[in-house]
């Protein structure tokens, strides 16, 4: 009898230790209809506790995210989230949060809410190690305007013929980003300056 009990707090201690947990989704995510759904136990698919997160793209930077609905099962741990964060940086504010047994339906504020970015991180926390089990979905739609990169443009220099004395390469061709200290006290320092200027 002992090593039976023995045997069942060692099955009851591993379960419940969150070894084989496995995260629903992981890394990244491409698609215009990213899920969302608790960690589970590899052995036998039932709910368990890991935190959760990743990064889901909507493919094209012209999609934003929002219509997110999500219905909670079985809860054995209320102090669980969801949050979404607007963008790959979940150091902020998050766009929005859902607490355990907080059902979003369509047509709620927060299935309203709408990300600014085509890109969002959405990570599932819990303090304790009740297995909560939930499940939802977030979609992209168009709507963003695309991202715009500032275009530089650095003229190519232009060959001329330069010759003088004064400096051995031709002052015009310096680059904006070079300071030039001339010292107008020593032989030809005017005459170096009036180069510069022109």
């Amino acid at each position: 009898m002992g090593w039976k009990l023995a045997a069942f707090l060692l099955a009851v201690s591993i379960r419940y230790a969150n070894a084989d947990c496995t995260c629903y989704e992981q890394a990244n995510y491409t698609g215009t209809s990213a899920p969302l759904s608790n960690s589970f136990e590899r052995s036998d698919f039932s709910a368990c506790y890991t935190p959760c997160s990743y990064v889901a793209y909507s493919g094209d930077d012209t999609f934003g995210w929002g219509g997110l609905t999500i219905n909670w099962g079985s809860v054995a741990d209320t102090t669980g989230k969801i949050q979404i964060f607007d963008g790959t940086d979940t150091t902020g504010t998050p766009l929005i949060v859902v607490n355990a047994k907080e059902n979003v339906v369509n047509g709620i504020d927060k299935s309203l809410i709408r990300s600014s970015q085509p890109r969002i991180t959405i990570t599932y926390t819990q303090e304790g190690t009740g297995a909560n089990n939930y499940n939802g979905v977030i979609k992209a739609s168009p709507g963003l305007q695309p991202s715009t990169v500032p275009i530089t443009t650095t003229a190519a220099p232009t060959t001329r013929t330069y010759n003088n004395p004064t400096f051995k390469y031709d002052p015009y061709l310096i680059t904006h980003d070079i300071m030039i200290v001339v010292n107008q006290r020593t032989s030809g320092g005017m005459a170096a300056l009036n180069n510069v200027s022109d």
